[in-house]
C-alpha cells in the first residue's frame, strides 16, 4: 500500500509540475501574440490553437492534483446530516461512484482519441488526436488517485479510525 501512495505522491507532485508548466506556456504564448499583433504588426497563425490545446491538457492534468486532495466542489450537507457511523461508508460509495464515473470517462475518452473525427491542424503541425489525448491520460491519472483515496479510507474505516472521517466537507461550511 504504501508504495502505491508514493506512487500516487509522485503521480500528483508531476501533475502539479505539469499544470505549473502549462499556465506557463499559454502565458507566454498570450503574451507572444499580443506583442507581435499589437507592437509588430503580425499575427501568429498557430498561437490561438496552441493556448486552447495546452489549457485542455491544463484541465485534465490539473484535476488530478485537485482529485488529490478532493477539493473538487462538492456539497456534503447530506453526509453531514447523517448519522457518524454512516458518514464513512457514503462517503467511500461516493469515491467508488466517482472511480465508475472515471472508468466510462476513460473508455470513452479513448474511443474519442481512436476515432475518426481527428483533423490534421496546419497551424501547430500535428493531429487533433494529441489535444484528445488529454481525456483518457486525465481520466486514467485521477482514476488511480481515487483508487488510493478509496484504499486509505476503507483502511481507517476497517481500523475503526472515525476521527479520519469527522472532518470530511466541514471546511466548505
Amino acid at each position: 500500500m504504501q508504495y502505491f501512495t508514493r506512487f500516487v505522491d509522485l503521480i500528483d507532485r508531476l501533475a502539479k509540475i505539469a499544470s505549473i508548466a502549462a499556465v506557463l506556456i499559454v502565458l507566454s504564448v498570450m503574451t507572444a501574440q499580443v506583442f507581435f499583433r499589437y507592437v509588430l504588426n503580425s499575427s501568429l497563425h498557430w498561437s490561438e490553437e496552441l493556448s486552447i490545446w495546452t489549457m485542455i491538457w491544463m484541465v485534465f492534468i490539473g484535476s488530478v492534483v485537485v482529485m488529490r486532495n478532493w477539493e473538487h466542489v462538492f456539497i456534503p450537507t447530506v453526509i453531514l446530516m447523517l448519522p457518524q457511523r454512516l458518514q464513512p461508508l457514503v462517503i467511500i460509495v461516493s469515491k467508488i461512484a466517482v472511480l465508475v464515473f472515471l472508468t466510462v470517462l476513460l473508455v470513452y475518452g479513448i474511443g474519442v482519441f481512436n476515432g475518426t473525427a481527428n483533423a490534421f491542424s496546419f497551424n501547430v503541425g500535428v493531429s487533433t488526436k494529441w489535444a484528445k489525448l488529454s481525456i483518457p491520460v486525465g481520466a486514467a491519472l485521477m482514476m488511480l488517485v481515487v483508487i488510493a483515496q478509496i484504499l486509505e479510507d476503507v483502511r481507517h474505516y476497517l481500523a475503526g479510525d472515525r476521527a479520519f472521517f469527522a472532518n470530511y466537507g466541514k471546511h466548505d461550511l
